[in-house]
Parts: C-alpha cells; structure tokens; sequence
C-alpha cells in the first residue's frame, strides 16, 4: 500500500512513520509537510503514473486547509482514497470532510497509530469496491418528449458519468412496451419525465407498480416542483424524483446510481431474508454458535440463541456493537482474534481461543468466519460458526496426560522419562555438565500390598511420589515405571559425591514413617545410580547400569544404594546367561535333586529325608541353590522348577519304597512363595502322589513363614486344602519372618523348623539357646513337632536333646547326596544307630 501522508509537525510525522514501519511493514509512507508539497507531488505522480493508494492529509496545514488539497483530488477525479487527521474537538470539520468526499477520517488522539493500518486497509478496500461500481454499466430507459433535454443529458453522462447508458424514448407508451414481465431481463433504472404525451408520470408508476408488479427503480423529474404531485409519485411506489433546476445534470448522475444501489441493496435484502430464515431456523436447533454480519456497515445481522450460553451476555449487545463480544476474549488471545478479524479479506478464517464469561468458567471454542461475496466478486457478508469445545480439550488434555504420566501417581511415565532424560543429556553435554540417574526399588513392598490390601498399598505410592517430589527440585525428573519402581533424573549434579547426597536424601525421606488409615508403616528403599558422562552417553545405557546397580544393591541386603561399576556389568551380563540357561534347564535335564537325611533324636534312626535341588551345568559344573533359586523367584521360572521337583521327589521315594531300600521313609519338598500364591498347587500335589503312587502321609511340604505372611489368608485357605490331601506340612526358617505362634496355631501344621542362623548359636550364645528353648516348648504346648536344621557338631544335638527337640537335619548327620547314593547312606546310618544303642540285658 503507497500512502502520501500531508503533516506540517515533522515530529508527528516521524513518530507516525516508526510506528507503522514496525506495525505494517507491507505500507510505503512518503511525507510532506506543505499544502504546496502536496499539490507538486500528486501532479508528479499522476503524470508518472503512480498515484498513491491513500492521502492521509492533516486538517490544518502552514499554508491552507486539508478541505482544500481534498477538493482538489475530487474535482480532478484522481482515483486517490482520503484519510483526514484531525484533533479531538473537530466534529465540524469532520462533518464537512465526509460531505465533500473524504473516504475516512481519524482523530489525534490515544492509540490511533496502532488502529491507523486497520483503517487505511479498510478505506483502500472499499474506495477500490466503489472504483469498481463506478465502472459497472447502469442501463437508464429515458421517457422525455424534448430530444434537446435527451441530448444534453446523454452528453453530460458521456463525460462525467460514462457508465451511465441512457435510451430515449418520447412517450409513456414506448416506455411500457419496452419494460419485460421480468426486472432482470429490462432496463436497471426508468426515467420518467412527469408530463408525458398521452398519460403523465403517475400513470405510468401505477401501471409498473400496482398492475405489472415489477420492481425496476423509477426517477420522476418534474419542472415545477409540485410537492403534491412528488407526494403523490412517491406513495405510489416511485423511488425518487427530482426538480429541473439549474444542477439537475449535475444532481442526475447520482440519483440514477442511488436508484440502482437502492433496488440492487432492496433485492439482496429480500434474498438475505430469505436465506436468514432459513439459517435462523436451522442455527436456533443445534448448539453452535451462527452468526451473520455486515463488514462494511460493522453490524451483526443475525446472532444464534447458544451465543448467550458461551459468552454469558445477551445477543443485544452484540446487535448494539458487533465487536462487544470481544471484550469477554481471554486478554492474552484478544488481541490475536482482533487481528485475525481486521485482516479477513478472502477465503475463511479459523482460529482458536478461550472466552471468559462473567461469573463463568473459561470456555475454549473455535471460530470459523467465512467471507460472502456478490455476483460482482464484493465482500458483502460474514458468515461464522463458534463451536465450543471446552470438553474436547478437556478430553485432549486427559488422554495426554494419561499418555505421558503415571494414572496413580500423576508422575511422568516411562514415555516422558525417556523425554526429559534425552533434554536432559543434551543440555549436559553442551554445558559440560555431569547428569544422575537413580532406579529407585521399594523394599518388601508386596508384603504391605497383600497384608494391607491394594487400597493401601495404592495409598502408600501417591505418598512416596509425593515425597521424591518434594524432596527434588522442580528441575529434575522424578517418573514411576513399574508398580513400586521409580527412576528419577539430575541435571547438573556435583559428581558422585553430589549424588550420594541425593541418594541419602531421597532415602532418609522414605524412611520417615507413614500414616495411612490410623497404621504407622516403615518402608525403606534400594537406590541404583549411574552418571553421564563417567558411565555413559545414552539415556538407554545409564537406565540399564542403573538398574544393574540397583540388583546389586537388593542383593547386598536391601535399604541400600549402590553406585554402576564395569564389574556390575560383567556380573550382570553372567547373570543374563545364567538365567537364559536356566529357562532350558528343565527340558535339557540338568536338574537333580539330592536328599539329606532326617534323625528323629528320640530313637536315633532316619525317618525322612529333604529333597533339595542341583543345577549340573555342562559348563558351570553343579550350581548350589542360593546361586539361581532366588533368580527363578524374580522370574517366575521358580513355578516350573518346583513343579519338577515336586514329581520327581515322590517318584524317587516312592521307587525306594517299592523296593525295600527304605520303608516308609518320609520325603520333605520346599514349596516357593510363588507356588503357595498361584492356584492349583493342591491341584499339582494330587496329581503328583498318583503319578507316583506315593502315600500322602510320605510327603511333607515345607512352607517358609515369610511366604505364609504375604497373604495369610489366601494361605491358610491353600494349606487346608492340602491337610485335607493327607500331606504333612512345616513351616521352614522359622524364627527370620514376621509371624507369631499365636497365628500359627491357626493353620493346619505338622511341624516346625528352627532356623539353622539360631542353631549355629548354641550352646555358647545364651540368647539363641534361650530362643530355640522357647520355640521348642512353645511348639509343643501348639501340639506340633520341632526339628533343628543346620545341626553341625555334637554339642549342638546334645543340647537339642536337652532341650526337648524332635528331630534334627544338619551335617553332623549327614551332607545332601545324590539320589543313587543315598541307599548306602541309608544303611550306614542305620548301622550307625544300632551300634549307638545301649546293649540289652543278657
């Protein structure tokens, strides 16, 4: 857009200059500051062909009036738009700027610069659309009987107003024969002089009107300026008439586009109407906002009833200014909504804002504006749709968040972990900074879960994440990635003694004691950490060496934290193998058991023996229990394992009975936590004893009590099912868990075993001697048996006998020994116990 801009205060001029430099970089403004400059320049550029768009002329010049260069623009008919600036106080000068043809004016004053390139679009626009009418050719059918009035008229038209075409015809007659059934098809206007040969100008208006029906505009020029006769034109349907005075050539040229306007404005109307009731009807029915307005008027035609719900202001208002909703547009997006509206010239428009409502919550809608245009391409009508979607996003935000955080905890998940870890690392490595990740693992956390129920336990994360929430900065990521697993992300952190720190912290704040439900619960947790850069540069790398060293940490007692080493590494990738070897173990037979003998300390004979698991390697050699029974615990391959030694235990012993080698001999199989808490273990014990056709009371399953604790009573529901078998049961490690002979007198036991860490104190330790002293009278007061494991050297099964225990297991007695040595075994303890017997008398 080229604008010449008329200011005589060059300091006015040179601030409007900047300004819009900076808000419409798209405007060329060249400044002059006389009246005389002006004049020179716009004859320069109409000789060159380069008018500007726009004259922005100040009222008051040094060396005359603004009015004066603007009626010179108009007389000279230069196809310039006029913008006059005035000061605040200037209303009648205004006035008469619009009524000698100033397209707009604006007033010096507030923030009118900011609202200048609006402006300037707008009159440029429409100054362009009236261009383009001005061009439009107006058909005129001329009834005059004076052809000198018709030649000087069609001579005057020629020059100052050539789209005018005018067709002259010298009676009413000609003219009705020339008017068609339907308007389109006939003249734009009809021009009627009022004394006509024949019938005058109101006969002929009462025919078009009240007998053809037909709605071509109709001009009346009459010589006298008869008011009564103009009054009575005018009521029978005439548009307009004029008097032949001097200016009639003059005043002629706009009443005929007047007319024409008039009649083009009257049929979009009524075609408006139509469709707008149409619309009305449909918009009042749905729940979206439908509006129609008028841009070049700045009115709201029509405004839908569901406005009302969403912006909480009545449709009036909006009536009385078309822009007054905006004042409920969220203040951060008002001005973005403003600008989007001023600048739609062409296809549609759709934005996006939030509407605050008086005594209302935000409201998030859409906006689509849709720009409707003439047949002549014009820019009539806005249409537009508000849609709230407060609910849509609302929805949006939620399956977000639920995408990227933990739905218990609100924590990011394991997918925005991985996010923010990788910002994380590239910040480190551009700032030369060290970054932590730490695996956090909560410590016997099933137990409180099943002792205390999900609830609880649901309860008790929310807390926890509280904590390391609180306990963190805001800088650092704290995520939850499993149910009681937690991995936590620290830029910027001081190296490893910087991180110890941290992982102290965290762990002294866990170990603060938690009040849920009236019930004080302690949890303690096992921290794994790895650092950018000392240990890698990935953030899948440091999650996997910080997990390697959280293992490490639970495997050295747990309420620990432990930082990656390369050796953690090594071990880890062993026992990767280690457990991939395991998962074929079965199938390849590499599992045995071996069985070590029972004594019943009363009569110094064997009378049952414990199957106990080997792993033989074809490359580790035998593997002991401890190195692979806990890593089939974690993951789940225990089940199968135990299965295996289940069947092939009361195979075994069943073989043995059948063939004398021992007769009766009791077999004791340890049962796993898993095995006690999946469904069917009475399921798999039946099927067991009549595979084998071992007898129930021959097998003895052995419970550790901490396993029993999980769940107390899913577990005495479990091992009555199995009394009712016929097996025998023990509870094993008795005295390293949480139970109590109080509860345990509830369950469906045989025996009891003291555990070997309380044995290997006697005699010397008083306290374990006073222990096993009271487990054993205790036991027996319940009605059950007690046997001592770990038995190691004579003293210890002497003060046993002392003490009243049953029976005894240990390698005082014997070692665990494969199955096929386990005969001979058999019989040299046998002998052995008969020697020891006292001999009778003779």
């Amino acid at each position: 857009m080229r604008v010449l801009y008329v200011e005589d205060n060059e300091q006015d001029a040179d601030l409007t200059c900047r300004r819009l430099a900076r808000l419409a970089p798209d405007i060329a403004i060249e400044t002059v500051h006389t009246l005389a400059d002006a004049r020179e320049r716009l004859a320069a550029q109409e000789l060159a062909g380069t008018l500007p768009d726009v004259l922005l002329v100040d009222m008051r010049l040094p060396d005359g009036n603004g009015l004066e260069l603007l009626g010179e623009v108009r007389q000279r008919g230069l196809g310039v738009a006029v913008v006059m600036l005035t000061g605040s106080g200037d209303e009648a000068l205004v006035v008469t700027a619009l009524r000698s043809g100033a397209d707009d004016y604006v007033v010096k004053a507030g923030s009118y610069i900011e609202r200048l390139p609006a402006t300037l679009a707008d009159v440029v626009e429409t100054f362009r659309e009236a261009s383009v009418h001005r061009s439009t050719p107006i058909l005129v059918l001329y009834a005059e009987p004076s052809a000198s009035d018709v030649d000087l008229l069609q001579r005057h038209l020629a020059r100052y107003a050539p789209h005018v075409q005018v067709e002259a015809v010298s009676s009413a007659q000609e003219a009705l024969a020339r008017l068609p059934p339907e308007v389109e098809s006939g003249p734009d206007v009809l021009l009627l002089d009022f004394k006509l040969p024949g019938m005058n100008a109101l006969d002929v208006v009462r025919e078009v009107r009240h007998e053809r029906h037909l709605n071509v505009p109709i001009i009346v020029i009459t010589g006298h300026g008869d008011e009564t006769s103009a009054a009575q034109t005018l009521k029978l349907g005439a548009t307009d008439y004029l008097v032949k005075q001097d200016d009639l050539l003059h005043r002629l040229p706009v009443a005929i586009e007047n007319a024409w306007y008039r009649a083009q404005l009257e049929r979009e109307r009524g075609a408006l109407r139509e469709s707008e009731e149409r619309f009305r009807q449909m918009a009042e029915s749905i729940g979206d906002v439908f509006y129609l307005s008028d841009p070049k008027r700045r009115l709201a035609l029509y405004v839908s009833p569901a406005f009302e719900r969403i912006f909480r202001m009545p449709v009036s208002a909006v009536y009385a200014d078309w822009r007054a909703w905006l004042a409920h547009v969220h203040e951060d997006d008002r001005e973005t909504v403003r600008q989007h509206m001023d600048r739609l010239h062409q296809g549609e428009l759709e934005v996006e804002f939030r509407v605050c409502p008086p005594g209302g919550e935000t409201r998030f809608v859409v906006m689509r504006v849709y720009v409707v245009r003439d047949g002549a391409g014009r820019d009539v009508r806005r249409a537009g749709v508000i849609q709230d979607i407060t609910e849509r996003k609302a929805q949006d935000a939620r399956i977000e968040h639920l995408a990227y955080h933990d739905s218990l905890t609100g924590l990011p998940n394991r997918t925005m972990l991985m996010d923010r870890l990788g910002q994380a690392l590239s910040q480190a490595q551009r700032l030369d900074q060290q970054l932590a990740v730490l695996f956090i693992d909560l410590d016997r956390f099933k137990l409180v879960n099943d002792s205390l129920g999900h609830h609880v336990g649901d309860q008790l994360l929310q807390e926890i994440a509280r904590r390391l929430r609180t306990t963190l900065r805001d800088a650092d990521t704290v995520a939850r990635v499993g149910g009681d697993e937690f991995q936590v992300v620290v830029a910027n952190v001081g190296g490893p003694t910087g991180a110890a720190r941290i992982a102290e912290k965290l762990m002294r704040a866990l170990g603060e004691p938690f009040t849920l439900e009236g019930q004080e619960l302690h949890v303690t947790a096992s921290l794994g950490l790895s650092l950018f850069p000392r240990d890698g540069d990935s953030g899948a790398l440091l999650l996997k060496y910080a997990d390697i060293a959280l293992y490490e940490a639970k495997g050295e007692g747990r309420n620990a934290y432990r930082f990656f080493s390369p050796e953690m590494n090594a071990q880890a990738h062993g026992r990767l193998r280690l457990e991939n070897d395991l998962r074929r173990a079965v199938e390849r037979h590499e599992l045995e058991l071996h069985y070590q003998p029972q004594l019943d300390l009363a009569t110094g004979e064997v009378c049952a023996v414990e199957a106990l698991v080997r792993w033989r390697h074809p490359v580790r050699g035998l593997v002991l229990p401890n190195a692979f029974i806990p890593m089939a615990e974690e993951t789940g391959l225990v089940l199968g394992i135990g299965e295996w030694v289940l069947n092939e235990a009361c195979r075994q012993v069943a073989q043995w009975q059948r063939e004398g080698v021992a007769d009766g001999l009791r077999v004791a199989v340890n049962i796993s936590a898993r095995q006690l808490q999946r469904a069917g273990l009475d399921t798999a014990v039946r099927r067991a004893l009549s595979l084998s056709g071992l007898p129930a009371p021959c097998l003895e399953l052995e419970i550790t009590e901490s396993s029993v604790m999980l769940d107390p009573l899913h577990a005495q529901s479990v091992l009555q099912s199995l009394r009712e078998l016929g097996v025998l049961l023990s509870i094993d490690d008795f005295g390293t868990g949480y139970s109590s002979l109080a509860y345990l007198k509830r369950l469906p036991l045989d025996r009891l075993k003291i555990d070997r860490s309380f044995i290997g104190g006697i005699p010397t330790d008083s306290d374990d001697a006073a222990i096993v002293e009271t487990i054993i009278v205790m036991t027996h007061k319940l009605g059950l048996r007690v046997i001592a494991e770990g038995v190691e050297t004579l003293e210890q099964r002497l003060q046993l006998v002392n003490q009243g225990c049953d029976e005894m297991q240990g390698f005082l007695l014997a070692h665990p020994v494969p199955a096929e040595e386990l005969p001979p075994l058999l019989e040299r303890l046998k002998e052995a116990a008969a020697a020891a017997r006292p001999a009778g008398p003779a």
